[in-house]
């Protein structure tokens, strides 16, 4: 008579539960048959970096706050290309840019659907991820209840880190910044514009936070200065709440010395919006991954560590659209525990995992790249790729922003019923007709 073959069921530890932990959580759920999974998240809620605090420094429970969300925060993407393929529809808010509390409510509204709230330990801080032993390839996982301080170590078979990168403040060196009386502060911890109402600020960076922020301060205080080495943001011709000068040499005499020789003085607080750090301080040094300067290695496909292929790190590749990323990331992985598909040679992944860019800081910096990455992802793993009109989306509201820094935000995005098509609707103030690119 003819055995039998013995289902395999995997252990795996999930941590977080915002959009990449819940995601893990989606697909693992899906296929019970070859995984048990627990998702270990430190707060009280699903959402990760979309739950808002007001709180700055130490949360509720002692633990610094994780989320870098402020009060009036919009998307800088429009919300029809933010959802997950298999739960697309974001709901809520007046327009396509809308705020972090319907970003937040879709998350908490993907958990409810796909029923994944019973495989959440919440307020469990991960505190240690180790091998086991040399010679395994199992992994010890310390935790800690932040209610009653219950400590549990537990073994698993696989790690699915989700624990997002925008939660511990990248702070660069300012020559003489010391003896600035006045206040200074990471974007992290910046909440509402009313705080800096009319006084003298200076923000340092011109990403999306720091030109939002720059936007949001212009309304209350007296004077706002957008520091920065990129090219002019008024060179567009638009006109902007703020001045623009260049970066920040140093701090002396009472004033900040700029790069180009000349000052900004009478300066009433500083606003680092300088980006954040990759941080993973739960993993030991057993799990082989090491970090330069937000450069992580060696992972293959900035996912799976190249050392102990049963982790991963979801979520590390920037300037991208993100859960639709997380998708085909935890998809992928799933696939290589379960021998779907087959990781190549060492060799082939450490040479992936090798630095590419001018600069550690950008390792991980896709942009246009994303979508040949998620294909890739989608290929090799056998599953359907993501439909068209993310990346028809993501070009046409790229090429929007390119051409409306200053008020993007007002306009909206549009997808044909068949996903062939998207169009950018121009706000009701602007006469010209909504255009359609195929």
């Amino acid at each position: 008579m003819e055995e039998k073959a013995v289902e395999i069921i995997l252990k795996v530890c999930v941590v977080g539960a915002g959009a990449a932990g819940l995601c893990a959580a989606r697909h693992l759920a899906a296929d019970s048959k070859h995984f048990e999974f627990v998702v270990f998240e430190r707060q009280g809620e699903v959402g990760g970096t979309w739950t808002y605090n007001d709180r700055i420094g130490l949360d509720e429970d002692g633990l610094p706050v994780h989320s870098s969300m402020y009060r009036d925060l919009r998307t800088n993407l429009p919300k029809e290309i933010m959802g997950f393929p298999d739960y697309p529809d974001i709901k809520g808010g007046a327009g396509s840019c809308v705020s972090h509390r319907v970003i937040l409510d879709y998350l908490k509204s993907y958990a409810t659907h796909f029923q994944l709230r019973q495989y959440i330990q919440f307020q469990t801080v991960v505190e240690s991820i180790k091998l086991k032993d040399p010679s395994s390839e199992k992994w010890q996982v310390r935790v800690r209840n932040v209610g009653n301080e219950r400590t549990d170590t537990l073994v698993f078979d696989a790690v699915i880190i989700c624990n997002g990168h925008y939660s511990d403040p990248r702070i660069p060196r300012i020559r003489g910044l010391g003896d600035f009386k006045g206040l200074t502060m990471h974007s992290h911890d910046y909440r509402y514009p009313e705080f800096f109402a009319g006084k003298r600020v200076v923000v340092l960076g011109a990403a999306s936070s720091g030109i939002d922020i720059a936007t949001e301060l212009s309304r209350s205080a007296s004077h706002v200065h957008l520091s920065h080495d990129n090219d002019r943001l008024a060179g567009k011709g638009e006109s902007l709440g703020f001045e623009e000068v260049v970066g920040i040499d140093g701090f002396a005499d009472d004033k900040f010395i700029l790069k180009d020789g000349t000052s900004v003085a009478g300066v009433d607080a500083l606003i680092l919006c300088t980006g954040y750090n990759f941080t993973y301080p739960f993993l030991d040094a057993s799990c082989g991954v090491k970090i330069d300067d937000n450069y992580v290695s060696p992972l293959y496909k900035h996912l799976v560590n190249v050392e102990h292929t049963s982790m991963c790190l979801v979520g590390l590749p920037m300037t991208v659209v993100p859960f639709p990323m997380f998708h085909m990331q935890v998809r992928y992985f799933i696939s290589t525990l379960r021998d779907k598909s087959r990781l190549p040679a060492v060799g082939v992944m450490l040479e992936d995992s090798r630095l590419k860019a001018s600069e550690k800081r950008h390792a991980h910096k896709l942009g246009n790249a994303q979508w040949a990455y998620n294909d890739s992802l989608a290929r090799e793993s056998g599953v359907e790729p993501l439909p068209g009109y993310y990346e028809l989306g993501y070009a046409a509201w790229w090429n929007l922003r390119k051409a409306h820094l200053m008020d993007y935000k007002s306009f909206d995005l549009f997808v044909s019923a068949d996903g062939a098509r998207v169009g950018i609707v121009v706000p009701r103030r602007d006469e010209k007709k909504q255009s359609m690119t195929p």
